[in-house]
């Protein structure tokens, strides 16, 4: 009987060194040790009942543990996105202002460039930053030191000089359709033919354009072309008061 307790003993050794590899020593007696075994086993059963199954746990925190892996590696590639497109804002408004400045430059090269076929003289200031226009003409009259505001234009400078400002602005600006309304009202014959000229040269070089003009002016001594087409209107009654319709109220109820 003592070799079998002997062997038990060694065996209860090697199992408790799986679990500790070195020895401890005690000074508390077996009952005291049972007692704080059986009240650590209560403790287990009462926090495995309240938070649930030890496997399951483990379950739930590698699942936790990979959406949050998920979570983290698709907010790095947002944050590598957001990055990416912030450079590339930065680029295209740099681009925006190189783009924006070299069609100002064609605008005021072209507006210069009509009115130079009257010998007039004028510049375009474009104000980006508070979004303004200004628009200063010199009449072909070389003893002017400064150029003038558009106000103090005659009526036929005026509108010839608005007339190479909206050509210019064609220069620069995407329409399939380009539209004039009575642009030579106050024009005289010589800046009217200049107007014409200007207007026709630019619509034969932008033939996948269609322009439309309306002027109340006889149009006859247009150039004959398959390109160019005359629509004429009839001329409104003047004095006219009331509409004339075909039936009288009483037809209306006897129904003719």
């Amino acid at each position: 009987g003592h070799f079998i307790c002997i062997y038990e003993e060694q065996e209860m050794i090697v199992k408790a060194s799986k679990i500790h590899s070195e020895r401890i020593e005690i000074t508390r007696t077996y009952k005291s040790l049972d007692t704080e075994m059986n009240r650590l086993r209560q403790k287990i059963n009462s926090e495995r009942e309240r938070t649930g199954d030890r496997e399951e746990i483990i379950r739930q925190l590698q699942e936790a543990k990979e959406k949050y892996q998920s979570a983290e590696s698709k907010s790095k590639n947002l944050k590598k996105f957001i990055k990416l497109l912030d450079e590339m804002m930065v680029q295209r408004h740099k681009t925006y202002l190189h783009f924006r400045r070299f069609l100002t430059m064609r605008c005021k090269y072209y507006f210069d460039s009509l009115l130079n076929q009257r010998s007039y003289s004028g510049k375009i200031e474009f104000d980006h930053k508070n979004e303004r226009l200004s628009i200063t003409v010199q009449p072909g009259n070389g003893n002017k030191a400064a150029l003038d505001d558009m106000k103090s234009l005659s009526g036929g400078e005026r509108s010839f000089s608005t007339c190479c400002f909206i050509l210019s602005l064609w220069s620069i600006a995407e329409s399939p359709f380009r539209c004039l309304d009575e642009f030579d009202v106050f024009m005289d014959m010589v800046n009217r033919r200049i107007a014409m000229d200007m207007m026709l040269k630019m619509a034969d070089s932008q033939r996948y354009r269609q322009f439309i003009l309306l002027t109340p002016q006889n149009m006859s001594s247009l150039p004959t072309s398959s390109l160019i087409r005359i629509l004429r209107m009839e001329d409104p009654e003047r004095g006219q008061k009331m509409l004339n319709f075909s039936c009288t109220n009483e037809e209306d109820e006897d129904g003719e």
